[in-house]
């Protein structure tokens, strides 16, 4: 997890973990916050325990929001209301009160997102607490128009940080001789603000955890990192194999791999502005003509 985080939110995601560990059908991952304003997101799993749908998550604590009759008040600013209610991601504001040890929750819709001038609020009610099978029965059925549109919006920061030329790398480890066994993936960035994120994830018995990785990265390109095999003089797998670097007493395979933007990713970045927030190209910039411009209307305009 990101370090950079301030500590009591950390400990309200923390929090949100450790609940969700005892919700079936939901996994918890932390997740750098970007400009989307979510620090973590759930993924909804199926019947097989396949990748399911996801919902991001804005985690907070009661020393951040307000207090009111009905319950905490979150706020913040328009382009991130935008943001989440343009994109097909169903998004959760979480609070965490710490002195009771309880998180409370609630969904961001149009019918309960309020606009005041520049900024937005969300009243998170006090009876909302999130960890009941209720609960989780209600998240995992918000209404989500294009899961696969909202598994890119979420890795929107990883993907900007690559294309900005920083590396991110991905290890994994997995219990070759155990079908039922849970993975950990750790994402790890490089730069003085990266950090190393944990991503518990699972597949279906029969299904090796190496083979979930494009679905759960279908942005990125993965190539083993040479560099690692050349530190730890370990032999590079030919013909680009993604083979383990390592299997540890016949049971644990490692492998690491280093993340760079596929076609779908660059893609994205490229598109997602109008996607996602509503934003297309300027084209004022080429002009239009001294004669149009002179014009009381186009002049009318410029003004504004």
């Amino acid at each position: 997890m990101n370090e950079n985080i301030n500590p009591i939110k950390r400990l309200g995601i923390y929090a949100a973990d450790r609940l969700t560990a005892k919700m079936p059908g939901l996994i918890f991952r932390a997740q750098r916050e970007g400009t989307t304003g979510l620090n973590a997101h759930l993924e909804i799993l199926t019947e097989n325990n396949s990748s399911g749908r996801v919902v991001g998550l804005r985690v907070s604590t009661s020393g951040e929001a307000e207090k009111s009759a009905r319950g905490y008040v979150c706020v913040g600013d328009m382009e991130t209301a935008a943001y989440w209610l343009q994109h097909s991601l169903p998004v959760v504001v979480m609070v965490y009160e710490h002195e009771r040890n309880r998180i409370l929750w609630e969904s961001v819709t149009t019918e309960n997102l309020e606009v005041s001038g520049k900024t937005w609020e969300v009243v998170v009610p006090y009876e909302n607490e999130y960890g009941t099978e209720e609960a989780a029965h209600t998240i995992a059925n918000l209404t989500c128009t294009s899961p696969y549109l909202a598994r890119l919006a979420l890795d929107k920061a990883l993907m900007e940080l690559i294309n900005d030329g920083r590396e991110i790398f991905l290890e994994l480890d997995e219990w070759i001789n155990q079908p039922s066994a849970r993975g950990i993936l750790r994402l790890c960035i490089n730069g003085n603000d990266g950090g190393v994120y944990q991503w518990p994830f699972q597949t279906s018995p029969d299904m090796p955890h190496v083979l979930r990785l494009p679905s759960l990265f279908p942005w990125a390109s993965l190539e083993i990192d040479e560099e690692f095999y050349r530190e730890k003089s370990l032999r590079i797998p030919e013909h680009n194999t993604l083979a383990p670097y390592t299997i540890e007493s016949g049971e644990i395979a490692r492998f690491r791999f280093s993340l760079s933007l596929n076609e779908l990713g660059r893609a994205f970045l490229a598109s997602e502005p109008y996607i996602c927030r509503g934003i297309f190209p300027d084209n004022n910039s080429r002009g239009y003509g001294e004669e149009y411009e002179s014009g009381l209307k186009f002049m009318l305009y410029s003004q504004r």
